[in-house]
């Protein structure tokens, strides 16, 4: 009895020791946060990876987490930087050689002076600033405030070959098709495309002569056929016209190509008059079927059994002029009556 009486009065003390201590404290008092764990930023973002407990015979093991590394992030090469156009079309005049093209200076007629028209075109050249710079790099020139009359002329000289060089776009890439040449003497027709970073596919590569340049005839020319005249614009490639034989007897025979060009602004043809009311207006540089060219001529001169009455320099405003080469020996066919040679027999 005395035993549990002074068990009882412990546990009385006790009590009352701890209230005075919760009183102390307030009866709702709320935990300082500094009494809290601080969350760690690492475990917050740790993957958490199972880990094999070994059990022990005395006490619990605590399982060892080892977080995984942190994945490389995958780096894709940069792309290849883009050329400028020019840039793109010296890549292709680099691996295939010098365009073969019909110079606009001397087709379908040659104008004025290279030199000249050179120095006409520079401020509009060096407008061009990428092209300009592509042009002077290729030619190893620096750039400057002036150039000599030969650093002028071969800069327009490349700046026509690169504006008749061009790349249309296809997909992604640029399609072409064209004529180079190496030499000047031998070529090859390539059918390509290229990607902005400069890489070549071809499609095709054909040993190739020189471009057919035409030195034409005037839109509406009536070309002698077995069926009548026909205008010139209106041939096709296969219809029958007249042409000679190789001992000049007239002999029907199959186009077998056709050719226009677009004539500059600028462009004159010679309005030719004979004496027997034949008429004609062709390109000064085009051949009569004796060889001789339509600008050399004049009134007085004799073609085909009739007199010159005038071969008169004229402004041509129809756009485009025209040529055709009949098959057979000789190439030549009648335009207007009068016999001419074609300009697109190689």
């Amino acid at each position: 009895m005395g035993r549990w009486l002074a068990a009882g009065l412990v546990a009385i003390c006790l009590g009352s020791a701890c209230g005075e201590r919760l009183a102390a404290s307030g009866s709702t008092a709320t935990p300082s946060p500094a009494a809290l764990p601080a969350a760690s930023a690492t475990a917050i973002s740790a993957t958490a990876v199972p880990a094999t407990i070994v059990p022990d015979a005395t006490a619990t093991a605590t399982p060892v987490v080892t977080p995984l590394p942190t994945p490389s992030p995958t780096v894709s090469p940069a792309p290849p930087s883009a050329l400028t156009l020019a840039q793109l079309k010296y890549r292709v005049i680099d691996r295939f050689g010098r365009l073969w093209y019909c110079d606009p200076d001397f087709f379908p007629v040659a104008r004025l002076d290279e030199g000249a028209l050179a120095d006409q075109r520079f401020p509009e050249i060096a407008k061009d600033a990428e092209t300009f710079a592509a042009i002077l790099t290729h030619l190893g020139y620096a750039a400057s405030a002036s150039y000599t009359a030969d650093q002028r002329l071969a800069i327009y000289r490349e700046w026509k070959m690169l504006g008749a060089l061009r790349l249309d776009p296809l997909g992604t890439a640029y399609h072409f098709t064209a004529r180079f040449t190496p030499d000047g003497n031998s070529g090859s027709l390539i059918d390509a495309t290229i990607d902005p970073a400069g890489r070549i596919t071809v499609a095709s590569q054909i040993a190739s002569g020189r471009p057919p340049c035409p030195i034409c005839l005037a839109r509406g020319t009536p070309i002698a056929t077995p069926s009548g005249p026909v205008a010139v614009e209106d041939l096709r490639e296969g219809m029958a016209v007249w042409t000679a034989d190789a001992t000049g007897v007239r002999v029907a025979a199959a186009v077998v190509a056709i050719g226009s060009m677009a004539a500059p602004a600028d462009h004159e043809v010679v309005h030719l008059v004979l004496s027997d009311g034949r008429e004609l207006r062709a390109s000064p540089a085009h051949p009569l079927a004796d060889g001789r060219r339509f600008g050399d001529l004049a009134a007085g001169d004799t073609v085909d059994g009739a007199s010159v009455v005038a071969a008169e320099r004229i402004g041509y405003a129809s756009g485009t002029t025209f040529d055709l080469l009949p098959s057979g020996p000789t190439g030549t066919y009648w335009a207007g009556g009068v016999p001419l040679a074609s300009t697109l027999r190689r």
